[in-house]
C-alpha cells in the first residue's frame, strides 16, 4: 500500500481497486482559477494519474484572495504554468500538463483524449462549449459555479439531462462575483466539490446529482433533473 494515498485507500468507497483507476484516469480542468486550484489540488493530493490544466490569464493580485495555488511571487504569471509548477511540488509522481489558451471551439483538442473534464471557468460560453463537445465524445464534465455565497455543482454523465437542458440562455444573465463578490470559503467547498464528483465518476460510484447551496445560510439542497427530449444538444 503506497503511503502517499494510504488513508484514500482504507476508504470503503475507493479502496485499492479504485485507487488503481484514479492513478490511471486522465482529468481535463478547464479554467485554474478561484475553482479550478481548488480542484486541481485536491485531484493532484488524490494521485489522479494525468492533469491537463487549461487557462489562458495571468494572475493579478484580487486573486489571491481566493486562488488557493498562488502567492504574491506568482502576480503577472501564467495561471496554467504556475499551478502545475506547485501542484509538480506537491506531487511529482503524476503528469501535468499546461496549456495557456481559451477554449473557443467545440471542438478544441484541449478537451480531447481525457476522462472527464471539469468546469472551473465563469463563462456560460464556455460552458455551452464544453458541454457540446463532451456530448459529442461521450466524456462526463462536472460543472461548477459560484458568486456571493452560493455555489452550483452538477456532474453530468451519459442519459442524464445536460447543461443546455438546464440552462436554455444562460450568457450574459444572472449575477456574477464581479457584482455579488466571492468568499473564499465558497470557492473551496465549490472546488472540493468538483473534484469529488469527479473521482466518483472515475471510480464508479453514483453521483450527487444537481447540488445548490448558500454557504452563509447554511441551506443545501439536492435538484432532480430529467433530460430535455427537445434540448438541441442532447434531445432527440
Amino acid at each position: 500500500m503506497d503511503e502517499r494515498y494510504s488513508r484514500q485507500i482504507a476508504f470503503r468507497g475507493i479502496g485499492e481497486k479504485g485507487h488503481c483507476k484514479l492513478s490511471a484516469a486522465k482529468v481535463a480542468i478547464v479554467g485554474v482559477g478561484a475553482l479550478g486550484t481548488v480542484a486541481a489540488d485536491r485531484l493532484c493530493r488524490a494521485g489522479i494519474g494525468y492533469l491537463r490544466l487549461i487557462d489562458s490569464d495571468v494572475v493579478e493580485l484580487s486573486n489571491l484572495q481566493r486562488q488557493m495555488l498562488y502567492t504574491e511571487a506568482d502576480i503577472g504569471k501564467p495561471k496554467a504554468a504556475t499551478a502545475q509548477k506547485h501542484l509538480q511540488d506537491i506531487n511529482s509522481d503524476i503528469t501535468i500538463e499546461a496549456l495557456q489558451t481559451r477554449i473557443e471551439s467545440a471542438d478544441d483538442p484541449a478537451m480531447q483524449g481525457v476522462d472527464i473534464v471539469i468546469d472551473c471557468t465563469d463563462n456560460a460560453k464556455v460552458r455551452y462549449l464544453i458541454n457540446e463537445s463532451c456530448h459529442k465524445s461521450g466524456i462526463p464534465w462536472i460543472h461548477g459555479a459560484a458568486a456571493g455565497s452560493s455555489g452550483v455543482v452538477f456532474a453530468m454523465v451519459s442519459g442524464g439531462a445536460c447543461f443546455r437542458c438546464l440552462y436554455a440562455d444562460a450568457e450574459g444573465k444572472g449575477d456574477t462575483a464581479a457584482t455579488l463578490g466571492m468568499l473564499s470559503t465558497l470557492t473551496s467547498v465549490v472546488g472540493s466539490l468538483e473534484a469529488n464528483e469527479a473521482m466518483k465518476v472515475l471510480v464508479g460510484a453514483p453521483t450527487a446529482g444537481l447540488m445548490m447551496f448558500d454557504i452563509w445560510s447554511g441551506t443545501f439542497e439536492y435538484i432532480e433533473t430529467s433530460p430535455d427530449p427537445d434540448c438541441p444538444v442532447c434531445g432527440k
